[in-house]
């Protein structure tokens, strides 16, 4: 809910705070509704969970339109949609037993590829090959 948590009602059902460690929550979750930017989107395939982006600004169209491109989610209009609409995404995509295993497939590879370790194995080779020659 950021800096105005406390200018914000929630509904009976919902529980927000100002800051909440969003890694530690994705994995209780089925289904991700997301604006799209791409530290979120990552973590949706990190942890296996289909996608609904409402995109606001910047890469969030972006990454918005190749969820709804390659099947792994959806993008909706982030201002204009219709409840029957979304709650329809929603069972639609939560129900989906095929894209739960691809989800959850995919996110199984990601989750053993160790993507810090080969960056960083790259930034060392990188600044061992561009040291300046000293003597």
């Amino acid at each position: 809910m950021g800096a105005l948590k406390d200018e914000m009602t929630l509904g009976e059902r919902m529980y927000g705070e100002q800051f909440l460690p969003q890694p530690s929550i994705l994995p209780q979750c089925d289904l991700l509704i997301t604006h799209g930017g791409n530290n979120t989107t990552c973590e949706g395939f990190h942890f296996g969970l289909p996608m609904i982006a409402l995109p606001l600004f910047w890469d969030q169209y972006a990454n918005a339109q190749r969820l709804q491109e390659t099947g792994f989610g959806v993008r909706l209009p982030t201002y204009d949609w219709a409840e029957a609409g979304l709650l329809g995404t929603v069972d639609r995509l939560v129900g989906d037993d095929q894209l739960a295993g691809v989800m959850r497939e995919n996110a199984r590879r990601i989750q053993a590829d160790s993507g810090r370790a080969r960056t960083a194995g790259l930034l060392e080779r990188l600044a061992v090959e561009r040291a300046p020659v000293t003597g």
